[in-house]
């Protein structure tokens, strides 16, 4: 499976202020095939918002809404502070790291705090059905998920 990362930004001034917006689109691929897109919001939780998402799907084989719905923990390394998301979204979702979890990294050494915030991401899938070598696939179905997180739903046509 090949993933590739397009990092895009976009630099304004703005009143004397800089602004910099910055996405981090990902795009899965397996066999020239397109497997699934996903990006997301939030400053510097984009990056492992994104990649705990793409684990939980492609990896431990969650669902496309569980992938996203799931807890995320963040770490910058400067400070030594690992961030757990523990919040109510605006969706209704309660959304915490279990605390067996928590106990667990603490047991490690790791300095928890909670976050009532965290990145946001939306993801696709492409559902490919299994063909024989040399097909070309024509239809396949996808499926767009809204992350919880914020006010939204995925739609397409």
């Amino acid at each position: 499976m090949r993933i590739t990362f397009k990092i895009l930004s976009l630099s304004l001034i703005y009143e004397n202020y800089l602004l910099t917006i910055t996405t981090f689109p990902i795009h899965v691929i397996q066999n020239g095939q397109l497997k699934g897109v996903m990006g997301a919001s939030g400053g510097l939780r984009i990056v492992p918002a994104n990649i705990q998402v793409y684990l939980n799907h492609f990896i431990h084989r969650m669902d496309p809404f569980e992938s996203i719905l799931a807890p995320r923990l963040y770490h910058a390394l400067v400070p030594n502070i690992l961030e757990f998301e523990k919040w109510d979204t605006v969706s209704g979702y309660h959304i915490e790291v279990p605390l067996e979890d928590r106990v667990d990294l603490a047991k490690k050494g790791h300095v928890l705090k909670a976050l009532a915030f965290g990145a946001k991401c939306q993801f696709v899938v492409h559902h490919l059905p299994r063909w024989p070598q040399g097909e070309t696939v024509v239809t396949a179905k996808l499926t767009g998920v809204s992350d919880p997180r914020k006010e939204g739903e995925p739609a397409g046509y």
